[in-house]
């Protein structure tokens, strides 16, 4: 089987499978570029039946699609002729213990850091919130039988969505183990500084205020005009590669398809950019994501001009999650990443993890058995 798919893949044909389960078919199409104008219409139209995050809708994963390189599996379900679940899924190759063939799935990710750049969070399967359950359950029983894959992988992805991958029978390591930070602005009654902020942050805050203010005119705007925001775009991607050069991990604006794929979710309705300034002169940004009542912090950049005692992304956060909160949106998403500033600013936390699942088989366990003994021999 596995060498049939390869084949397929090479050639581009169709391959196609079906599961039935309470009246839900799954099928799996070996896809390409030609085919994602008809995906679209499907995906944007399942969406709005979704309880999906923001990285789940068209206007994030659509861009990021545009800018792979294919083939790549589109696994369907679909409920007396209705489409009820959508994913993309990618095929990578690896050895295993250097010499054993594995064929790894990535769901809505390519296993390659290129494309993946564009990192994904909250990922899951787009599907339709009445049958979820349902649709859910036939989805896993589906992938569990599946011969095509040894490895499948998913992240980043909430509690729930890795608890429900765990019925997968099959053992599981984890790729990353993280924690995120939101805001839930829905709990604060007058006043997010005197309620979420410790007495020590909020000096900070203030602090920040005065000595920004001793210099000259501060200004706190929120750009929402695509023209503004593609304009705001040539100065974050400055301070961005100012911050990560000669680091291990690079800034996106460096890599051309991240930069493409951020310039078309940026052009969408569904970002803001917020930006604060020096006498009119830009000195930190932060690039927001906005879907039903929840704001997704996703990148910031600042000005290095600053050191010490003046918390830029303290004091910008600050204003940014006041102006949400007038708003009323419902909760400010840090995303993953353990930050001490992430914590300061926020009421409560959850886990966000990506997850290997793979096949019961030896030489899975002999290299997992000396992974471990590597590490250990590390400490």
């Amino acid at each position: 089987m596995k060498g049939l798919a390869s084949q397929s893949m090479n050639k581009g044909k169709l391959n196609k499978v079906t599961i039935n389960q309470s009246t839900i078919n799954i099928e799996l199409h070996l896809s390409n570029q030609n085919d994602i104008q008809n995906v679209e219409q499907q995906w944007l139209e399942l969406q709005g039946r979704s309880t999906c995050h923001y990285f789940l809708t068209w206007d994030w994963i659509g861009p990021w699609i545009k800018q792979t390189k294919g083939p790549f599996y589109i696994l369907k379900a679909l409920r007396l002729g209705r489409v009820v679940a959508l994913a993309f899924i990618f095929v990578k190759k690896r050895k295993s213990l250097g010499f054993y063939p594995v064929n790894q799935w990535w769901l809505n990710r390519t296993g390659d850091e290129q494309y993946d750049q564009s990192w994904i969070e909250y990922n899951d399967f787009l599907i339709d919130q009445a049958f979820e359950s349902d649709v859910r359950s036939s989805l896993i029983e589906f992938i569990s039988k599946q011969p095509l894959w040894d490895e499948f992988i998913v992240g980043m992805m909430s509690n729930e969505t890795e608890k429900s991958l765990h019925k997968l029978p099959c053992s599981v390591r984890y790729l990353i183990e993280d924690s995120g930070c939101q805001v839930n602005l829905k709990d604060i009654n007058t006043s997010y500084n005197s309620e979420v902020l410790s007495r020590n942050t909020r000096q900070k805050i203030n602090q920040t205020h005065r000595l920004l203010a001793k210099q000259g005119t501060v200004n706190f705007n929120i750009i929402t005009s695509q023209k503004e925001k593609l304009k705001a775009l040539n100065c974050v991607g400055v301070f961005h590669i100012e911050k990560w050069k000669n680091t291990s991990t690079p800034s996106g604006f460096e890599n051309p398809t991240f930069l493409k794929c951020f310039e078309a979710q940026l052009q969408g309705d569904n970002s803001e950019v917020s930006e604060l300034t020096l006498n009119d002169k830009p000195i930190g940004y932060l690039i927001n994501y906005l879907y039903k009542g929840r704001v997704y912090f996703y990148l910031s950049a600042f000005s290095n001009e600053f050191e010490g005692k003046i918390k830029l992304g303290l004091y910008l956060h600050s204003l940014t999650i006041e102006h949400y909160r007038s708003r009323d949106f419902t909760q400010y998403d840090f995303l993953a990443g353990q930050s001490r500033y992430k914590e300061s600013l926020s009421n409560s936390s959850y886990m966000h993890n990506m997850c290997c699942y793979y096949k019961n088989n030896l030489f899975f366990v002999v290299e997992n058995q000396l992974k471990k003994l590597k590490e250990s021999l590390a400490n």
